[in-house]
């Protein structure tokens, strides 16, 4: 799924609470709901295509919510960010 500018600068930062810090390797950057943009300024934006909301940088390396689900790209070779 392909999001423009102006679809990200309607999305909120996820709400306190929903993360937890995860021991683990199941961390928002490993979920499936996991993508990141580019925005104008060459900046990386970080989301939660779950929740629609987007991810404090850093928060994705060590954290995950009750609803992560493994990536199916290892298992398929699907890709959303070439959707």
């Amino acid at each position: 799924m392909h999001l423009g500018l102006m679809d990200l600068d309607h999305w909120s930062a996820m709400e306190r609470g929903v993360l937890r810090r995860s021991r683990n390797s199941h961390i928002c950057l490993t979920c499936q709901h996991f993508a990141h943009h580019m925005n104008e300024d060459q900046h990386t934006v970080l989301r939660c295509d779950h929740h629609h909301a987007l991810i404090a940088n850093g928060e994705h390396l060590t954290k995950k919510c009750k609803t992560w689900t493994v990536r199916r790209d290892r298992d398929i070779g699907w890709t959303p960010e070439v959707c």
